[in-house]
């Protein structure tokens, strides 16, 4: 079940804390006051029944003796003062101290008040309320060794009552008012503080109505500014993934038509030759040949971009890949060799060390090296010339100046290779493919390794293919463990696409083992680790343990 919704707003929900922690602080306040000062005019009194006590002793036995209008004037006791000497043979004087008397007397000194029986202590004063009537007493009983009597004194507690119900009095209007005046002081200060919330609930409803660029102030107090940037943060983070899904919807429109464009010629040629074959208006000696050749032909661009896609795809599940040593230098002579087997009067250049490692699937870096060469030829005139370039470089070395990676401008390629990403490498191996063609303008830096993404805007097959060679060298460069980047001085300048890989050191005394004897033995990859220099990270740190 959800919680029930609380019906009362914040605002009332704060004025109602503030006001009930006022009142309890004011009465408490209040208890303290009263009870203080009860106990300091008690005390008082207690002061003056002991210093005046042996003193009305003496008055009550000099009236004994005298007559009751003999009073010394030696104690000067409130109105309505009673004493009784009482001796050790039974016999006692009482005496009142007052000629006025207002009070009825205790007569405690017969072990009653009234009705209720009084056991007196001696030498402790304690309070004595007479039963039906509001008077109280204070009294107390001491022996007199001189007298060889016992002293019982009663001071009425009127004045103290009397004073404690006016300070009652005046605390409750005090306290009335002052509640009041905090009360209304509280509400206006509550409102003005809470201005910040006010302003952000607005500011929420104006983008919950639609306005997804405005963002909540976040001027106010530290906590209301804490929250007001945890919410624009959140918005932002949100109209980001919104902003992806937009140019998530963009894309996928865009590949579909993009698909929808390289299957739909090369399938409209098919159905036309076949059309033709069917009605024949072919001659079979000349015409039906070079219609074979043309559905040949048309069919292999559409089982290449199919294959492309399939790769990629592939690369987005996390397939794992077919890993063994390769040196990346014979791949780039060998891919190099092919090149200028198909542009025969373009100038290659081609520098390599004897031998680069890495450890990788053969067929996907080649299908690199390829797309980047491939590259070249569609996009620069026979004339510019190219430099590949297989080089050592050290770990977390950069790319040049002005370069963009793969990883932050081009869709995410699901995650690195399992083993690949237990690979401990001190250095890496770098492939660049540099020409001297048009160049990339900056916008095309952003861009270039995005599916489907053709820098020019003919979409002419003439210059290019379905627009997936660098995206298939950004997924299959992730999943090696390396990054692809690119850079370009500017239009006319040229541009070099490159992809850094972690290199494998070998021991001397280890072979590589052939790729296709380990597929036929299906000898896992992990067995080959302690030859390879492979460590794990976790196996690492427990050693170190």
């Amino acid at each position: 079940m959800s919680p029930k919704r609380s019906t009362l707003s914040l605002r009332a929900r704060l004025l109602l804390i503030a006001l009930t922690t006022l009142i309890v602080g004011t009465l408490a306040i209040d208890f303290t006051t009263v009870t203080a000062l009860r106990s300091f005019l008690v005390a008082r009194v207690d002061s003056q029944l002991t210093n005046d006590i042996p003193l009305a002793a003496r008055e009550l036995l000099h009236s004994s003796i005298y007559g009751d209008s003999s009073f010394t004037g030696l104690v000067s006791l409130p109105q309505g003062s009673y004493g009784e000497l009482i001796f050790s043979n039974g016999t006692s004087v009482v005496g009142q101290f007052s000629n006025s008397v207002s009070e009825p007397p205790p007569n405690v000194a017969s072990g009653k008040a009234g009705d209720q029986r009084v056991d007196i202590p001696v030498g402790h004063p304690i309070t004595i309320e007479l039963t039906g009537t509001d008077y109280a007493y204070r009294v107390l009983a001491a022996r007199d060794p001189s007298l060889g009597a016992t002293m019982v004194l009663s001071i009425p507690l009127t004045s103290v009552q009397s004073t404690l119900r006016r300070l009652e009095l005046a605390e409750l209007f005090v306290s009335l008012g002052v509640v009041l005046a905090l009360g209304l002081a509280g509400a206006f200060s509550i409102r003005i503080g809470l201005n910040p919330l006010e302003r952000m609930r607005t500011q929420a409803r104006e983008i919950t109505a639609g306005d997804s660029m405005a963002r909540v102030d976040d001027h106010g107090p530290q906590e209301i500014a804490s929250l007001a940037g945890t919410l624009n943060t959140m918005l932002e983070r949100l109209q980001e993934a919104y902003n992806d899904s937009q140019s998530s919807q963009t894309r996928l429109r865009q590949f579909i038509a993009d698909v929808s464009h390289e299957l739909r010629t090369p399938l409209t040629s098919i159905k036309g030759y076949a059309e033709l074959y069917l009605d024949g208006a072919l001659d079979p000696t000349t015409d039906t040949p070079i219609a074979m050749e043309r559905i040949q032909s048309e069919a292999s661009r559409m089982a290449a971009l199919i294959e492309d896609l399939l790769l990629l795809a592939r690369m987005d599940e996390n397939r794992p890949l077919s890993l063994a040593p390769i040196d990346l230098s014979a791949l780039a002579k060998a891919a190099v060799m092919d090149a200028k087997a198909v542009e025969p009067d373009r100038n290659i250049e081609l520098i390599t060390p004897d031998e680069a490692l890495v450890l990788g699937d053969q067929h996907r870096l080649t299908q690199v090296i390829t797309n980047l060469l491939s590259n070249v030829r569609t996009h620069t005139p026979p004339t510019a010339t190219v430099v590949v370039r297989v080089e050592m470089v050290p770990k977390g070395a950069l790319p040049p100046p002005g370069a963009r990676t793969a990883k932050g401008i081009s869709d995410l390629f699901g995650s690195i290779d399992e083993t690949i990403a237990l690979l401990e490498w001190d250095a890496m191996v770098r492939l660049t493919v540099c020409d001297s063609g048009p160049g990339l303008d900056g916008q095309q830096l952003e861009r270039v390794f995005e599916r489907f993404y053709r820098s020019d805007e003919s979409r002419s097959r003439a210059r290019g293919g379905a627009g997936l060679g660098l995206s298939l060298v950004a997924a299959i460069t992730h999943a090696h463990g390396g990054t692809a980047w690119v850079a370009s001085p500017g239009l006319g300048r040229g541009s070099c696409f490159g992809v850094d890989l972690p290199m494998l050191e070998m021991d001397a005394a280890d072979t590589i083992p052939d790729l296709a004897d380990r597929q036929a033995t299906n000898e896992p990859t992990a067995r080959l680790t302690p030859r390879w220099k492979i460590s794990s990270r976790r196996e690492r740190h427990s050693k170190a343990e």
